[in-house]
This record gives structure tokens, C-alpha cells and sequence, in this order.
């Protein structure tokens, strides 16, 4: 993890760098992958267990592949799944008996990040720009709009929204020249859609490359951090 700073310690980076090091290269995670860490955040799985999980997962990999048999390590995180999923079953048996756990109950971890987020929102809003404040304001409104669903549906969704405010706010601030040259920032970042890669995916990663560099311009954005 030496190559992150602390503050992009965010659950998303953590899980991402672990698996890029057990593969020995790489530069990030394919949107699949990327969404199955969300899952994993989602579902409240401590991101120790998860990178125990890959290690576990990587281990089990080896051992089934014939010598000489395609490369060393899989290129896909969820290629591993089913050893996070083991680590975590074990983890949750461990802790029977011990101290009560975070909620566990889908609402109350629901309940538990919608709150963070509404916290994450408030502070930084309080210190934002002002061209940006009308953008927080609106996020905080997105938070409680009912929505339906689940309720880890309902706060996804919510999360999505107030990004999505917030994102209109900064790109409404920045200059022309600036917004003009956005768009080609994010192409280079994201590269070529791969071959194979439907266009929806695609777009997902450069709204993953927009958030961060939305994150690099000092805005506070929820998704990976709540």
C-alpha cells in the first residue's frame, strides 16, 4: 500500500492495490471488478477479510492450475470470489460469542452509511467554494428522496444521486477551456474501449475516472468513501 497516499485510503483503493500486488502488475480494476468491491463494501465485509479472502482465493488458484498451464495469477478479481466468500463465512463464525459486530442487518448498515454520507455532505459543504455550495445542498436533498428497493438499494441509489449533483455543481464551476478539456483527460485515463467491452461498461469507467478527478479538484464525492 506504500504507493497511496493516506488519504486515498478508501475502501475501493485498498481492496484494488492488494489485488493488482498478488498479480505482480496492472494499473486498475475492470468495472466488473470494481463493482463487486462495492458489493462487498455494501455488504459490510471488513476489507481485511476481503484481501485475506484474495490471498486465500490466489492460493486455491495455483494449486488447481497445471504447470505450465496459461499465467501465474488470474487477470480478474472476481476470478477469486469464492475465497473472500469463505474468509468471510469463517470470519462471521469466529465472531459468535464476541463482541456485537457493526449492524449487521441490511437496514442498519443501510442506515449506518446513509448517515455517513449525510455527515461526509454536511462538513464539507460547510467549507466548500460557493460555487459548489448549491451542489452539496442539492446532494443533501438527494440523500432523503424515497426511493424503491431494498434498503442497501435505496441508500446505492441515493449515493448515486447526490455524486451526480455534486458532479453537475463542480462541472457547472469550472471555465471553458478547463470543461473543454475534460473530456479528453478522461479518454486518455480510461484508454481504448477493450475489445469486448460493451459500451456501457466503458462509460462506467470514465464516470469512475470523472469522479476521481472531481475528487482531485477538492470536491467530496460519496461513492468509495461511505
Amino acid at each position: 500500500m506504500s504507493n497511496l497516499a493516506p488519504g486515498d485510503l478508501t475502501y475501493q483503493a485498498v481492496v484494488a492495490e492488494y489485488f493488482l500486488g498478488l498479480r505482480g502488475g496492472g494499473l486498475m480494476l475492470s468495472p466488473l471488478d470494481q463493482e463487486l468491491v462495492a458489493e462487498w463494501e455494501r455488504r459490510g465485509l471488513p476489507v481485511a477479510v476481503v484481501c485475506r479472502g484474495l490471498g486465500r482465493g490466489l492460493e486455491d488458484f495455483l494449486r488447481r492450475r497445471a504447470p505450465g498451464a496459461g499465467p501465474t495469477a488470474p487477470r480478474s478479481l472476481r476470478a477469486l470470489r469464492f475465497g473472500v466468500e469463505e474468509e468471510w463465512s469463517q470470519f462471521q463464525a469466529r465472531a459468535v460469542g464476541e463482541a456485537p459486530p457493526p449492524p449487521s442487518s441490511e437496514a442498519g448498515f443501510a442506515a449506518a452509511r446513509l448517515a455517513s454520507a449525510r455527515q461526509r455532505l454536511v462538513e464539507a459543504g460547510g467549507s466548500a467554494p460557493p460555487a459548489w455550495r448549491d451542489g452539496y445542498r442539492l446532494a443533501l436533498e438527494a440523500l432523503v428522496a424515497p426511493r424503491p428497493g431494498t434498503a442497501l438499494e435505496q441508500v446505492e441509489a441515493a449515493i448515486a444521486a447526490a455524486d451526480a449533483r455534486l458532479l453537475t455543481a463542480w462541472l457547472g464551476s469550472l471555465d471553458r477551456p478547463r470543461r473543454g478539456s475534460l473530456g479528453p483527460r478522461l479518454a486518455l485515463r480510461a484508454g481504448p474501449r477493450p475489445r469486448g467491452a460493451s459500451r456501457r461498461a466503458h462509460r462506467q469507467t470514465l464516470r469512475h475516472h470523472l469522479l476521481d478527478a472531481a475528487r482531485e479538484a477538492g470536491l467530496t464525492c460519496l461513492r468509495g468513501t461511505v
